[in-house]
């Protein structure tokens, strides 16, 4: 369990993982909690500031804004402990690799005839000490080291993914609950219309074909107000599956500004901070890892051996000695396995050039998908700035048409109708606009490897988080 949290606690405070990186220790060394340094030992103080209620199993309540909301998620994946399990996995496989640079000690008994003496036993203890492999235990050690790097940025792509399923969840809430906020204004608007012309009508200043056209669009607009809050219930049983909690019927904080940190980066990302790219890299030191070593199975291994036997039995008693001891070194080598080492090295040499094209190819097409993020963004942003003037030139255009109607005669009731459908749409557009944009910091940030830091993902809050929150089914219904 020591282990398992040290090499989590390392992947989500570390921006990135090196190859160059020694193996894991079985203990946080001296200093290690230093890379903490200024982070909460509890959850961010900003949560307690938040109005929205997450409801637990045991009916206890936690406050969450959306830092909080993904911090959970990341707790309660199910694979991300997978991955943590398989990290450990591999740093063991590290201990098996470094075990062939330590001595072997063997002991064994042997029974039988020996010799022309009688029968006995024979006690064995044996010492074997590797003093030269020409780089087989090397190799060895570098492809197990490999492999929990490897592991490591499995992990942190895993968490990564969890954080922009859940940041792209929490948004998809926010994008319906204002698009429903928007439907139930406009059938309010368009209800104040359908009251105007029904005493206009009873008044005879206006025929009853405006009440019947009122009524007509303050329907459709309830049909759009039940379609928003269909998709707004959808939204949350996504959102509570990723948290693994179920979510109260309050209104979401204000989404996080990622602004800052968007500009921060700029136009060019370090690729290399990317999980994908961590995980070709480590596959490339694999194959290198395993080049080497088959490499290596071409030379012997010197070693020292030393050995202690012992008669036991009858035969003790025709030997001038019952003890006598060896020490001897041992040069073995293959000369010979039908061509078996040659095509090993062949098959190492070539899945290193694949693993390298591998490194290009992902970085190309994680180029490329930044720059659409990022031209994704600039365009939302200019088309952000054109809803807004859209949206207050129809809004002063409604109060003019509402003056004429109501002093001068000179607009009829379609022109409020239209004209309130085109404020609810040029509302609709911007709110669709704001929330593609967020989802498009959101995934340029994932590319660039900075989700966890642009989330505040740190294992000091996750296990704090932990000591409150079960991560067990619940009974509940989903949405109260």
């Amino acid at each position: 369990m020591e282990r398992r949290f040290t090499a989590f606690c390392c992947l989500l405070a570390l921006p990135c993982v090196s190859l160059a990186q020694p193996s894991p220790p079985k203990e946080a060394p001296d200093g290690f909690w230093g890379l903490f340094s200024g982070a909460p030992d509890t959850l961010p103080e900003a949560a307690a500031d938040q109005t929205d209620m997450l409801p637990t199993g045991d009916g206890k309540t936690l406050p969450v804004d959306w830092h909080a909301a993904i911090l959970l998620a990341v707790q309660h994946h199910p694979a991300i402990s997978s991955s943590i399990a398989s990290l450990e996995s591999a740093g063991f496989s590290i201990d098996n690799a470094s075990a062939g640079y330590l001595p072997a000690i063997k002991a064994g008994v042997t029974s039988g005839r020996q010799q022309d003496e009688g029968s006995g036993q024979i006690a064995t203890l044996g010492l074997s000490q590797m003093l030269y492999d020409f780089g087989k235990t090397g190799g060895a050690v570098d492809r197990a080291t490999a492999g929990y790097l490897r592991q490591q940025a499995a992990l942190l792509a895993q968490v990564d993914s969890v954080i922009e399923q859940t940041a792209l969840a929490l948004n998809e809430v926010c994008r319906y609950t204002q698009q429903l906020d928007n439907a139930r204004k406009q059938v309010r608007a368009l209800q104040d219309i359908l009251r105007l012309t029904q005493l206009r009508a009873t008044a005879g200043a206006s025929t009853r074909v405006d009440p019947v056209q009122a009524q007509a669009r303050v329907e459709a607009a309830e049909a759009q107000q039940q379609e928003s809050e269909i998709k707004l219930r959808q939204a949350k049983y996504h959102l509570q599956a990723l948290l693994g909690q179920p979510i109260a019927d309050r209104p979401l904080a204000t989404p996080l500004d990622l602004q800052p940190l968007i500009r921060k980066l700029g136009t060019t990302l370090d690729l290399n901070r990317n999980p994908t790219i961590l995980i070709a890299q480590a596959d490339a030191a694999i194959a290198s890892a395993d080049l080497r070593s088959s490499k290596a199975q071409r030379y012997p291994t010197l070693s020292l051996e030393a050995s202690s036997n012992k008669y036991i039995g009858d035969i003790a008693r025709y030997q001038s000695r019952s003890q006598y001891q060896n020490v001897y070194l041992s040069l073995n080598s293959t000369l010979y396995q039908g061509g078996a080492l040659a095509a090993q090295e062949n098959a190492s040499a070539r899945a290193l050039a694949a693993a390298r094209e591998t490194i290009s190819s992902q970085k190309l097409e994680l180029t490329d998908r930044q720059r659409s993020a990022f031209q994704s963004m600039a365009g939302l942003q200019n088309n952000i700035s054109i809803l807004a003037r859209r949206l207050r030139t129809i809004t002063e255009t409604r109060s003019l048409y509402r003056e004429q109607y109501l002093a001068l005669g000179n607009r009829n009731v379609l022109d409020l109708l239209n004209a309130e459908q085109e404020i609810s749409r040029a509302e609709l557009d911007l709110i669709n606009a704001r929330r593609d944009l967020w989802a498009a910091e959101v995934t340029y940030l994932a590319l660039a490897g900075m989700a966890r830091d642009a989330f505040s993902i740190n294992m000091p809050a996750v296990q704090a988080q932990r000591q409150t929150v079960k991560n067990e089914p619940y009974e509940q219904p989903f949405l109260r």
